[in-house]
């Protein structure tokens, strides 16, 4: 997205921004999961577009039009995931819509049984 011409300067900027945070960095440094360690990989998708994202866009003329952005970054997180975990047993993407940044408050039970499943799974 940050290269992608057809996306406006703001959200080019942003992804760019995004891709320069020490959190991605770090990520992109880390060794590949062994095949045997199960991954549970919860996504939020198609999330709602919140009041405060929509007024700094506008306050300062970003011109991201989250929809289109979101659903874009929806699709390149579920593609990247799914090839990060592709060759490791028993892995799996649960991908939850309208679902916002903080799963675990909106569905604490989803997330600690998906956790007990993964863990139940190791030991068989």
């Amino acid at each position: 997205m940050s290269e992608n011409q057809s996306f406006k300067p703001g959200t080019r900027y942003d992804a760019t921004r995004a891709l320069k945070a020490s959190y991605f960095v770090d990520y992109r440094d880390l060794p590949p999961l062994k095949s045997s360690i199960t991954a549970t990989v919860i996504i939020s998708y198609n999330k709602n577009i919140e009041a405060p994202d929509e007024e700094l866009n506008q306050r300062l003329k970003l011109g991201i039009n989250f929809k289109s952005w979101w659903k874009e970054y929806d699709n390149l997180r579920i593609q990247h995931y799914s090839e990060l975990i592709k060759d490791n047993e028993n892995s799996m993407i649960v991908l939850l819509p309208k679902y916002s940044h903080g799963i675990y408050f909106q569905n604490p039970q989803l997330v600690a049984k998906l956790i007990l499943d993964n863990y139940r799974s190791h030991l068989k």
